[in-house]
């Protein structure tokens, strides 16, 4: 439950790709809250939150056979498969997000088994301020960004909040960080040997130890170009991916690698 305009609500809150934060009325599904989380959205002002439609403006619009330019988000979104966490301590969502535009030219298609059936020609690139990912914390009951911290490429793991406030989250060149749930102030962080698109997560052993572990091996739509080893040339290959991330193998390698942390014993306070 959030308290949202002066009441306490069943709440369920939402990052779409489209770049907007939603806040809804579980019980009901009314949208309580929708503003956008990324910079630079452009493909609708706003959310109408009696019917839940945006505004859309139609100069970002996509149609057959002509190119939209500098459309924000990108079809990647804002947000993309990256979970979000929440901590009932601060009350505030910590997103990993994606800042990404793109070109978009709609063309048509004959559908081919095994091959992407998209429509589309299109060109991914860096969005406003040229990071290409920010991590976030979320103010779901006023729509607004608390901190954030800018990441050289795209926030593409999940986020994890601990009771001790810390919280953690990776990235593409491999960096698992942690940082403060309050202010976003970095930590610690560690390099592991590729991309992070996993999720940490926290676990109590046998051994009565707290261990935080995390998955890399760069993949996914950003990671594709190193995944599938496809060269940059073209930064409309890997389905735009490449225009945007065309660099990512000078930044990690390819592979797999379970790394798992014990946490020190806490020191008792004199």
């Amino acid at each position: 439950s959030l308290p949202v305009g002066g009441q306490t609500v069943k709440a369920l809150v939402h990052f779409d790709r489209n770049g907007f934060g939603y806040t809804l009325d579980r019980t009901n599904g009314k949208v309580l809250v929708a503003q956008p989380y990324g910079p630079g959205v452009n493909w609708a002002s706003s959310v109408d939150l009696k019917t839940g439609v945006p505004t859309k403006n139609p100069k970002f619009g996509t149609t057959a056979k002509n190119n939209t330019e500098k459309i924000c988000p990108a079809a990647i979104g804002y947000k993309d498969q990256q979970p979000a966490a929440f901590s009932p301590k601060t009350n505030l969502f910590y997103v990993p997000t994606n800042n990404i535009c793109m070109d978009y030219e709609g063309v048509e298609v004959k559908y081919a088994v095994g091959q992407p059936y998209v429509g589309a020609i299109v060109r991914m690139f860096p969005g406003p301020g040229g990071n290409r990912g920010r991590f976030i914390a979320w103010d779901a009951t006023k729509g607004k960004v608390v901190w954030e911290d800018k990441e050289a490429l795209a926030a593409y793991g999940g986020a994890l909040a601990t009771a001790g406030g810390v919280v953690f989250y990776g990235t593409m060149e491999g960096w698992l960080k942690g940082v403060d749930a309050k202010s976003g102030k970095e930590l610690w962080k560690f390099k592991t040997p590729s991309g992070i698109i996993g999720n940490p997560m926290t676990f109590l052993a046998p051994d009565g130890k707290q261990y935080v572990a995390v998955l890399s091996g760069i993949g996914g739509w950003a990671g594709i170009g190193v995944a599938a080893g496809i060269g940059a040339e073209d930064p409309t290959a890997g389905l735009g991916a490449l225009g945007a991330f065309g660099d990512a193998g000078s930044f990690t390698n390819q592979g797999g690698v379970l790394t798992v942390f014990s946490l020190p014993e806490r020191v008792a306070s004199k």
